[in-house]
């Protein structure tokens, strides 16, 4: 039986990582699995063997205060595959620590399979040096990203987006609602806050102030916030009420498609989910907010005029984004209000094309990338 160590702990990583799991599973591929990992790939039979809490911080002051967790965490990594010797690791996202994992791997022999890679595309595309030297295969999840990889001589396969399929098969709105307890008329704001404690906890009083003034205009509105997980939610209560958030707001845990199908507009974090809202094809308002020092330092390197996937994708501003000081509750207010009319209908018909530049490589291609590399 081979060795497989895996290290994904958000929502969005994990869909990844489940999806490699059933197609290694396909290809014939007998395998141990361990990790860093969330809930759901320990559900899926992987052996965690760490918190990978610090790697939900965002921000360069904010890893800088949590130095010491990180630091831990990484030789806690490195200790096990040294024992282990996992014939490859499977690395998706979290750049700044998975690339220093991908170089003690590569240092011990051990095959380095890469998902979701840097945003060299975005910012600092010098790295591609680096993931050349530490990195056997890259699978990256956007077609305009294989000809950096493969111009740089690194092997390159695009994964069909997780949120394809999930989406697809996400309920229609009638049977979302009913499943919350929402009525086929009613009108629904849904709040999708991010999967990170931290920047929870940075959004959620903007959130709970916004979704107050949306509600003065539209006095029947119901809100309905999407949690990624049961650890967020006393982090979220505690600011929603400091922010005076209507007290009617229903919170749903680990069912943000069932949220989004049910809804009619969106109030949506920067981040994966802006993707999964777009593929619903739901109006919405992007929002996000960083530490101050760090935001600055973020602008002077991203290359990208925007930050939310839908508009990268798009090469245009469909979504409205309101960053850092921009997140104001007032305005962004005004923006969701007129996506209950006509302006969510306009936003829905520029969202169509999003499906098919997500379009990835065969699952055959993948479980062939697959058996060469964890065998």
């Amino acid at each position: 039986m081979g060795k497989v160590f895996i290290l994904a702990v958000e929502r969005s990583g994990e869909n990844l990582g489940l999806e490699i799991m059933e197609n290694a599973t396909a290809a014939g591929l007998d395998l141990h699995w361990s990790g860093v990992v969330g809930s759901r790939l320990q559900a899926a039979g992987v052996e965690n063997i760490a918190d990978g809490e610090p790697l939900a911080i965002i921000g360069l002051v904010e890893v800088l205060r949590h130095y010491g967790a990180l630091r831990r965490l990484y030789h806690q990594v490195v200790s096990h595959l040294k024992n282990e010797r996992p014939t490859c690791v499977i690395l998706i996202d979290h750049p700044a620590f998975n690339m220093r994992i991908a170089k003690a791997a590569k240092a011990l022999g051990i095959r380095v399979l890469y998902v979701v890679g840097p945003q060299i595309w975005a910012w600092r595309g010098q790295r591609i040096h680096q993931i050349k030297q530490i990195v056997d295969q890259m699978l990256v999840l956007f077609p305009f990203e294989v000809p950096i990889y493969a111009e740089a001589g690194v092997p390159v396969q695009v994964l069909a987006h997780p949120l394809l399929a999930q989406t697809t098969a996400a309920p229609d709105r009638l049977t979302a609602r009913a499943a919350l307890g929402l009525a086929a008329e009613d009108q629904v704001l849904a709040l999708l806050p991010g999967s990170r404690r931290g920047e929870l906890e940075k959004l959620s009083r903007r959130y709970a102030q916004t979704a107050s003034l949306l509600r003065e205009q539209m006095p029947r509105l119901k809100i309905v916030v999407a949690l990624a997980r049961d650890e967020l939610a006393s982090a979220w209560k505690r600011q929603w009420e400091q922010g005076a958030g209507p007290c009617d707001a229903l919170v749903v845990i680990a069912q943000t498609r069932t949220v989004l199908s049910a809804a009619n507009v969106v109030l949506v974090a920067s981040g994966t989910a802006t993707l999964e809202t777009a593929l619903m094809e739901r109006p919405a308002v992007v929002v996000y907010a960083l530490n101050a020092l760090t935001y600055a330092f973020a602008r002077r390197l991203v290359k990208t005029p925007f930050v939310a996937m839908p508009n990268i994708l798009l090469k245009e501003s469909v979504y409205p984004e309101f960053l850092q000081d921009a997140f104001k509750p007032g305005q962004v207010a005004a923006a969701l209000l007129p996506l209950f009319t006509d302006a969510g209908h306009k936003q829905v018909q520029r969202l169509k094309q999003i499906r098919d530049l997500l379009q990835g490589d065969s699952a055959e291609a993948l479980q062939q990338v697959l058996r060469k590399m964890l065998l």
